[in-house]
């Protein structure tokens, strides 16, 4: 093995560290076939973030839901993304981010099947904060493992492609939902995502490597084996050394993100994905079950919503490439204003299918172009070692915004609001998420 652990003669020449190899070395296929596994898997979030808004039509009729009872059930999910973020994103980081996507994927499968079981409120919002558990660890550690395993010239490319297999998702989502809710009823959207989660076990299982970073952290001989064998599976056989900065096992507390040189940084970058993601997941949960109410068929919303991921994908990739150019707060600023003022827009569009499709569409290119750039902005922002850990924070305590933004335009609809008073007050998150970015510090402006 090419290997000379930290501690050998100090004669001896300076030699990379495992991840220093993959950093400073061009990205082979089997790099590359890590990334695209993590987006896929990340695609599987999105189908299951976006399943309970496709069944919401057919649900509330079949069960007889208020809007305000359906604006509890939309969000649940997120209860269970902010815990699975925060927490699953610290496990990935001492146990693995491969063994924990694993997990990740059989509680998803887990959860799918019982919501597309359920005959009751209580069981549905369950199996809802149950799943949300599986997709909020698995955004964290598909994030992280995507990340290191890029190297340093495609690393915000990556992560950010990471948020385009999100979109991806969504669209499957809503184009397959319009057949299953045709051939079939509203429990079959689930039925469907448990099916796919539990496939992709074996695929996690047999290409993706674990973190060489925890891999670092056993000091042991068969964790530097994995290490050997891993690199030269991906075809690099330079020299390195070992070396370990953390103690075995230790846990990163979310305190340690609010100390130090990383402390604002986690300060705003909650603050902005909290209050832009309360904007987004109102939006994308409520213009399915709006459209049907507004008199147009199930198919319709759905076909609403497949516009709305379809130009998201340009969206993402566009704020990827476009991150070459310019700095990624910048058109994340942009993207947050074109973002708000599309839903101020959308009301004013719902006379036609064709206009709320061009609004929408707009509206879906801003807001996947933010969270494309959130994405990479976390691999910017936070040292490896911590990446999972930092971003899974971020990511579980947005999920607040998640939670409130369904379930707060839920109560306003009730209170008797028409959607030209409710989407023109949901967008106020997009804008106060511009805030949140013009005080981030300088070094993280440019992906």
């Amino acid at each position: 093995m090419n290997i000379e652990t930290e501690g050998d003669d100090g004669g001896a020449k300076m030699l990379p560290s495992p991840n220093e190899v993959l950093n400073q070395s061009k990205m082979t296929m089997g790099q590359w076939l890590v990334v695209i596994i993590c987006i896929l898997a990340m695609a599987l979030d999105g189908y299951d973030v976006m399943s309970i808004a496709l069944a919401a039509s057919e649900l509330k009729a079949e069960w007889d839901l208020s809007k305000a009872q359906l604006g509890l059930i939309l969000p649940l999910e997120f209860l269970g993304m902010a815990i699975g973020a925060i927490f699953m994103g610290r496990l990935s980081d001492t146990v693995g981010r491969r063994f924990i996507m694993l997990v990740c994927l059989l509680i998803i499968t887990g959860g799918m099947l019982v919501s597309g079981m359920a005959q009751s409120m209580g069981v549905m919002g369950g199996s809802r904060v149950f799943t949300g558990l599986g997709i909020g660890g698995l955004l964290a550690s598909a994030t992280a493992m995507s990340s290191e395993y890029s190297n340093d010239k495609n690393r915000s490319l990556c992560v950010t492609l990471i948020a385009g297999g999100y979109t991806f998702g969504v669209f499957i989502a809503s184009k397959l939902s319009g057949v299953l809710l045709e051939v079939g009823s509203w429990r079959d959207i689930f039925k469907f995502g448990a099916l796919m989660s539990v496939v992709f076990v074996p695929i996690v299982f047999f290409f993706v490597p674990e973190s060489i970073s925890l891999l670092e952290q056993k000091k042991s001989d068969k964790a530097n084996d994995q290490i050997d064998k891993t690199l030269k599976r991906f075809g690099h056989t330079k020299e390195y050394k070992v070396t370990t900065e953390f103690a075995v096992g230790e846990i990163i507390k979310p305190s340690q993100l609010f100390k130090g040189s990383v402390g604002k940084i986690t300060t705003l970058m909650i603050f902005f994905y909290c209050s832009q993601i309360a904007t987004y997941y109102f939006f994308i949960k409520w213009v399915p079950p709006e459209v049907v109410d507004l008199g147009y068929t199930k198919l319709q919303g759905t076909e609403i919503l497949a516009t709305i991921s379809l130009t998201g994908l340009l969206g993402s990739f566009a704020i990827a490439f476009l991150t070459k150019i310019f700095p990624l707060k910048n058109l994340m600023i942009i993207s947050l204003i074109g973002a708000g003022i599309s839903v101020v827009a959308f009301p004013f569009s719902t006379g036609s299918m064709e206009t709320m499709h061009i609004v929408a569409g707009i509206a879906g290119f801003w807001f996947y172009g933010v969270i494309s750039g959130g994405f990479g902005m976390f691999a910017l922002a936070f040292p490896p070692r911590v990446l999972a850990s930092g971003s899974g924070l971020v990511l579980g305590t947005g999920r607040g915004g998640a939670m409130i933004g369904p379930w707060l335009a839920g109560v306003l609809f009730t209170a008797g609001m028409t959607i030209f008073t409710v989407f023109p007050l949901m967008a106020i998150g997009s804008f106060v998420a511009v805030i949140a970015l013009i005080l981030l510090p300088k070094n993280v402006e440019h992906g």
